[in-house]
This record gives structure tokens, sequence and C-alpha cells, in this order.
């Protein structure tokens, strides 16, 4: 389907905003996820005050959570479809729009 060229530049600035989301998504999980792997047994003490019961269901949560969030912002603007594991697609695999 052609597309005028502000719905182009539009899809374009949208597609920005959902990589930086994911870009910011990505700074704040990755160091938590390498944080609870090296701290491993220690973790059995507990952290931050919270018993040790608890951890590994936040976490989980928290990972879930993430997910999720990845799957519903990580879009075409135009045709809503996932656009794969790429940080930086310079057009949709599924319908060939121009993101950059």
């Amino acid at each position: 389907m052609p597309y005028t060229h502000e719905q182009e530049a539009e899809f374009k600035r949208e597609f920005a905003e959902r990589r930086k989301r994911q870009i910011i998504l990505a700074v704040l999980l990755v160091p938590v996820v390498v944080a609870v792997v090296l701290a491993g047994d220690s973790l059995e003490r507990g952290l931050l005050g919270l018993p040790p019961a608890v951890l590994p269901v936040g976490f989980l949560l928290l990972v879930a959570c993430a997910l999720i969030f990845s799957l519903r912002n990580w879009r075409c603007p135009a045709c809503d479809r996932y656009l794969g594991r790429q940080l930086g697609p310079r057009f949709c695999p599924k319908c060939g729009v121009g993101l950059r």
C-alpha cells in the first residue's frame, strides 16, 4: 500500500520512539540480570531487606514484564507486526515500510 510522505515521516518518528524505549529497557534490565547472575549464592541471604524466597519470583516477574513490554512495543508502526530481534532494521520485514 503506498503511503503519503507525511505518513512515512510519522512511521519513522514512531519507530524512533519505539527504538528509544527498547534501548532504555535494555540499559535498565541488562545490569539487573548481570547482577543477579554474579550474585548467585549470596542471594540466599536476601537482598535489600527482602526474604530470599521472594527474589526468584520477583526476578521472573521483572523478566516477564520486560518481555511482554518488548513484544508489544517492538512492532512496525505501519502494519503493527513484530519487528524481530534486530534493534535497527531499516525496513519492516513484513510490510517493507521504511523505518529509518
